[in-house]
């Protein structure tokens, strides 16, 4: 089977989370993906959660191995001016260059817009940003709790409004950003092939962001209102809420028809009775009198447990789903089945990752290697790529121009 991007060249000059998982990707779709770092390594190395190891078991952090799975790792200074010359050289060879460096420090390091055009005008160039490329704050710094979930409004949407902002995970935002890049920089592949003309690709924090809540947007963008803030006691409807079941596990309904599916619901917990109550029998009842109403399926839901319900949930229609922890969810059988997870062999031993979110099943498409790290590549890569002996490799890393291995 082909792997789709085989034959393609990507230099990464980017640093934490968001542009190396859409680089990530590309790995996994067979592209060739050479990270530069820092001669000290990626800033993100230790900063998510570590796996808890056994005693004396290696931990070879896999957040890190998640996002730079499949890529050859140098460090150089392209702060420096051979730094920046060697850069230079192997961009030259490249179909891609993805960064996510600010606006002034492409500048500062030859590596904008321009610059790289020069170099090799058929180039794509991905750049990620966290406000972009126009407005008076393109060089503000951005992370996915600023940029993505606070600029962008998703934070304002408290789902009670004594809660405050709504909770978010760490890197939430920047994984659907490089997401984005990815299918930014498919696009740009193509229009390249068609035009032969270089392309430039833009992605931001901001902006992804705003595609997310676009529901929310499009409406505020017309009407200037926000949506109402919610918790579980005064919603719309008790028909799309969680519910606690015997064992301390939740369930989440999901049924969209206020009449047939509220008739459905009152069936399978034996409430028959519901159906047609003065209270509860009409939309209208139920959303006036939805704090009743939640009392009254919170105590009917906490007599079984999620096992049981589950059975007469499906045996009555009803849509549904278990509320999972992370650790429920890396064991579901369905989580399972749609290939989610990917084995990568790293000298340290073999450990699962998540794969792309998408599957091509006739094609070579899957996570390739283990990531190293911190310059593990720098002696190969630069003497295949740019030819250079052993002498000028030794006196590049005297001089504090290249580490790592």
């Amino acid at each position: 089977m082909v792997a789709p991007l085989e034959g393609i060249r990507v230099l990464e000059l980017a640093n934490f989370a968001a542009a190396p998982s859409g680089a990530a990707i590309m790995a996994d779709m067979g592209a060739e993906v050479i990270k530069v770092e820092p001669l000290e390594g990626d800033a993100m190395w230790g900063k998510i959660r570590q796996a808890r190891m056994p005693e004396g078991q290696p931990n070879p952090d896999h957040p890190m191995q998640f996002v730079n799975r499949g890529k050859e790792s140098i460090a150089v200074a392209i702060d420096s001016t051979e730094g920046a010359a060697l850069i230079h050289e192997i961009i030259a060879q490249c179909d891609i260059v993805l960064t996510n460096l600010l606006p002034y420090r492409r500048d500062r390091y030859g590596l904008d817009t321009d610059s790289l055009m020069a170099i090799k005008p058929d180039l794509v160039v991905a750049l990620l940003t966290g406000y972009g490329e126009e407005g008076e704050e393109i060089d503000r710094p951005g992370f996915d709790v600023t940029a993505y979930f606070s600029r962008s409004g998703l934070a304002g949407l408290p789902t009670d409004p004594a809660e405050g902002a709504s909770k978010f995970r760490p890197a939430q935002g920047d994984h659907t950003t490089g997401l984005a890049l990815f299918a930014g920089v498919l696009a740009g592949l193509r229009a390249r092939d068609l035009s032969g003309e270089g392309q430039i690709v833009e992605a931001s924090l901001l902006r992804t962001a705003t595609w997310t809540a676009a529901f929310d947007l499009v409406t505020a963008a017309v009407d200037g209102h926000n949506p109402s803030g919610r918790g579980r006691f005064n919603s719309v409807s008790p028909l799309v809420e969680p519910f606690p079941c015997a064992d301390g596990k939740w369930i989440q309904l999901a049924m969209m028809n206020p009449v047939k599916d509220w008739a459905r619901l009152c069936e399978c917990i034996d409430r028959t009775d519901l159906i047609d109550h003065e209270l509860y029998g009409t939309p209208r009842g139920r959303f006036r009198n939805i704090r009743p109403l939640m009392e009254l399926l919170d105590e009917t839901f906490l007599t079984l447990t999620r096992a049981e319900w589950a059975q007469r949930l499906d045996d009555h229609g009803c849509i549904w789903a278990p509320v999972n922890t992370p650790a429920d969810a890396v064991v579901d059988p369905q989580v399972r089945a749609t290939g989610a997870f990917e084995t990568i062999d790293h000298p340290d031993g073999s450990f699962e990752t998540v794969g792309a979110p998408f599957r091509l099943p006739r094609a070579d498409a899957r996570v390739r290697g283990p990531y190293i790290g911190r310059g593990s590549d720098t002696t190969s890569a630069l003497r295949r790529l740019l030819d250079i002996d052993d002498d000028e490799l030794e006196r590049l890393r005297a001089a504090e121009i290249i580490g790592g291995d």
